[in-house]
């Protein structure tokens, strides 16, 4: 079998969990949209279900962490750097009418409490974007601990401004958020 094939299930798997969660996407509805042999995915995935799920949270942890690395890189300023991130996640979410925004918070929410795979690798996904923007902090002149609670608080009120617009149908708690984070990482004084 090819690697090909382990793509579409990973991938298939990614965009139905961000639209549906974990408990709303069926291995039948994943092998008939990612249009992968039956066989395919229990030959890639032995454990099933839970084990595809964690190939594609860890999938879009990375391609979030990169997202936001690579946005970040593009001007020295933090705050400035930050506002890029939360414009194209804002874009990103009226894009996609929304429902994205969210391929980890779905997961980590349905999950957490049952098992301890997926409560690992969206751990682990969330780690790595907390450190992207720890990292740009501390770069923009931020002491290292200062740095880390930013970047957590940033990351938190990502997802939750992200779960209030989806129910809203709305960006303006993105947009709020990212007023708010514009203002805090303005500050001069909080770097102290």
């Amino acid at each position: 079998m090819d690697n090909t094939t382990r793509q579409q299930l990973v991938e298939t798997t990614s965009r139905l969990l961000e639209a549906q969660g974990y408990h709303g996407t069926g291995l039948n509805q994943i092998i008939r949209e990612s249009g992968a042999p039956r066989g395919s995915l229990y030959y890639y995935f032995p454990d099933g279900k839970e084990e595809l799920a964690a190939a594609a949270v860890a999938e879009q942890g990375e391609r979030m962490r990169d997202f936001t690395v690579a946005v970040l890189s593009q001007v020295a300023d933090p705050a400035e750097a930050v506002d890029r991130v939360m414009a194209g996640m804002i874009e990103h979410f009226s894009a996609s009418h929304f429902c994205g925004g969210a391929p980890l918070a779905a997961v980590a929410l349905e999950t957490a409490a049952r098992s301890a795979r997926l409560r690992t690798t969206c751990a682990a996904a969330y780690n790595e974007l907390i450190a992207a923007f720890a990292a740009k902090l501390t770069a923009g002149g931020y002491p290292e601990i200062r740095a880390a609670r930013l970047a957590t608080v940033i990351v938190a009120g990502i997802e939750g401004a992200v779960i209030l617009s989806r129910t809203q149908q709305s960006v303006e708690p993105l947009t709020r958020l990212r007023e708010e984070l514009h203002i805090l990482l303005g500050c001069k004084v909080e770097r102290m």
